[in-house]
């Protein structure tokens, strides 16, 4: 039987599979990566950063780079790769108006509103007037698509416009999470409430799967107001 995600804190039981996910290595951290260009000496901050696997990209590119995730776990298989000095504990911990960079990478689609409005805040905090944060997650304008090289859906009875919940399968992995659907506006709103401003939307490239053109992540590029 597969294993099934409900919760922030349950991510720790699939770290493994989040490890190995080449096919969302290629699509998401691929373009992230592009759109942060030289981080040579860039101070950055993965906000959710999960098993490390972006952060320690970063760090071999030449970032100053810190972490937090909200799970202990994924907290010290982080720390494993960067330094565990370089993870901080909690939220409080992390300086205010520090880092020139924050990315907060598939984290805002499977937690609550609240906490959404919550993680908007916090990033606002830590960034430098000047900076920018990449926050990014799956596209929602293919919740309704049964079928991509990442995932399988399961059939939702609600319309783009509607908040809601659907379940969906990890093709790499095998296992299953609820997925929080907001459409893109929802998020601009939040992010506008808290402090941000949106400069530009990307989506990770295009490509077709039984008849359907799929972009399968966006990511917001946010500055401060």
């Amino acid at each position: 039987m597969s294993t099934s995600i409900t919760e922030q804190s349950e991510w720790a039981r699939v770290s493994k599979e989040l490890e190995a996910e080449n096919l969302k290595l290629a699509s998401y951290d691929s373009t992230l990566l592009d759109l942060l260009g030289n981080v040579i000496g860039k101070r950055l901050l993965d906000y959710g950063c999960g098993p490390g696997v972006l952060a320690s990209a970063l760090q071999r590119g030449g970032a100053d780079i810190r972490a937090y995730d909200i799970s202990e776990e994924m907290r010290k298989l982080c720390g494993n790769k960067i330094g565990h000095e370089r993870v901080y504990a909690n939220v409080d911990a992390i300086p205010k108006e520090s880092f020139e960079g924050v990315i907060c990478n598939l984290v805002l689609c499977i937690v609550n509103e609240e906490e959404v409005r919550r993680i908007s805040c916090n990033i606002k905090d830590v960034l430098q007037q000047e900076g920018r944060a990449y926050i990014g997650f799956c596209n929602p304008l293919i919740f309704n698509v049964p079928e991509s090289r990442l995932d399988l859906r399961d059939k939702s009875e609600h319309s783009y416009e509607q908040n809601h919940l659907y379940w969906k399968t990890k093709k790499e992995g095998g296992y299953r999470i609820v997925e929080e659907h907001r459409p893109i506006k929802w998020y601009e709103q939040v992010f506008t409430e808290n402090g941000l401003v949106v400069l530009n939307k990307h989506f990770t490239s295009e490509y077709e799967l039984k008849g359907r053109k799929i972009q399968d992540f966006i990511i917001f590029e946010l500055g401060k107001k």
